[in-house]
């Protein structure tokens, strides 16, 4: 039941993502969501990204990067998906490796972060919701 519900609100993820290089070649840069929505990405955020990553990994950069809210490890919890890719551009965003805490080969951000990054890239990253528990 509570997996249910869970999918019910994450309808807004993406299908697919596509990469930094892709969306750049776009006209109207965007990815399909699981409800079949489309999400529209900022032309001036995939520019700030594409000075932010070194051209050799515009290929490899999966947009939107996906932020996971840990349900059971409280409100203030999100991890970040992918890999040391995603987690770099966001430290590069944010300014500073600090505010984010890795474990176990996992990068976490805390709330207050999560608000500064959404605040930069709104279109570019999407929040999502997971449980451990079925």
């Amino acid at each position: 039941m509570l997996m249910r519900e869970i999918e019910k609100i994450n309808d807004h993820l993406p299908r697919e993502s596509k990469t930094l290089k892709e969306l750049l070649e776009m006209d109207e840069p965007k990815v399909i969501t699981k409800s079949g929505d489309e999400l529209i990405m900022n032309r001036e955020e995939l520019e700030l990204l594409a000075k932010l990553v070194p051209a050799q990994y515009h290929d490899k950069l999966r947009l939107p990067i996906i932020i996971l809210r840990m349900i059971e490890m409280g409100e203030g919890v999100y991890m970040i998906c992918g890999g040391d890719l995603e987690t770099q551009v966001i430290t590069r965003v944010l300014g500073f490796e600090r505010a984010i805490y890795r474990d176990k080969g996992k990068a976490f951000l805390y709330k207050p972060y999560v608000a500064i990054l959404r605040s930069k890239l709104r279109t570019t990253t999407v929040i999502g919701f997971v449980s451990s528990t079925g």
